[in-house]
């Protein structure tokens, strides 16, 4: 009785160690069913969000092929390679049974050209994405004078040098400021001098090359350029200014394009 309940108990075992086997060869068989099947083959692919990127860039970035079978996608290792790509900021990758994959991403911005020795392009946030290359066409303003310690670092907040960049370049965008219709060409920062903007062409259809403008109190001096402008475009003194100096906010040093000389022979500016 004991060889006999010991016989059924080791068959036992093996029906059960069989059963497994055969379950486990069972839902491997339909793994493969599926992901061989047509059914799960990817028929609609949505990419939203790309403006510089084409579709075909973001699929290559995501490394997922178009008629690939939607169940085989890695979500979270696709949407890690998006991250990967330079010039993708956020990524986000859903599937919808039995054939929609759907790609979601967010590309930064250029904000501007940080010359550094090597080209940089930052985004709207100050931070550098990627190294400037020649495949990127983008006209942008330069700025110089910006070292790494400048920037965010593990524990340290940005410089307030850099901080007034960046101000100073937000406002680029503002209707209502002067600078907004000032196509600007290079931002020099100079530590000790503060900061001066170079002119990529006129400004309401007058020339101003340059303008210093410090550190401080830039809503002011661009309302007393604005001002200055227009005196000089109804007066027309001058046919333009090669640089003007609107540091201090109790004078203006202006530098003229085309000074007229004094009748006793000298210029005075």
């Amino acid at each position: 009785m004991k060889r006999a309940r010991f016989r059924r108990s080791c068959l036992n075992v093996l029906a059960g160690i069989l059963g497994i086997a055969l379950m486990s060869l069972f839902f491997i068989f339909c793994h493969d069913i599926m992901l061989q099947s047509p059914y799960f083959k990817v028929t609609s692919l949505d990419v939203t969000g790309n403006k510089r990127l084409s579709i075909q860039d973001v699929l290559d970035a995501a490394r997922i092929l178009p008629d690939t079978n939607v169940l085989l996608v890695n979500l979270p290792l696709s949407q890690k390679y998006l991250l990967a790509h330079p010039w993708i900021a956020e990524a986000e990758i859903t599937r919808e049974l039995p054939g929609r994959l759907m790609l979601a991403i967010k590309e930064h911005h250029p904000l501007a050209i940080l010359d550094m020795g090597r080209k940089f392009l930052i985004n709207q946030e100050g931070k550098i994405f990627k190294e400037l290359s020649d495949s990127d066409s983008v006209e942008l303003p330069v700025i110089e004078g910006v070292d790494f310690t400048d920037l965010d670092q593990e524990d340290l907040r940005r410089s307030t040098h850099y901080d007034a960049v960046l101000y100073l370049l937000e406002l680029e965008h503002d209707s209502a400021c002067v600078l907004s219709r000032l196509p600007i060409r290079r931002i020099h920062l100079d530590r000790e001098e503060g900061i001066t903007i170079f002119a990529a062409g006129p400004i309401q259809a007058f020339n101003v090359n340059a303008v210093r403008v410090g550190y401080q109190d830039f809503s002011e001096k661009f309302v007393r350029l604005e001002k200055i402008i227009a005196y000089f475009k109804t007066n027309k003194f001058i046919q333009g200014i090669d640089w003007i100096d609107l540091r201090q906010m109790n004078r203006v040093v202006i530098s003229p394009l085309n000074p007229e000389p004094r009748s006793d022979g000298r210029k005075e500016i």
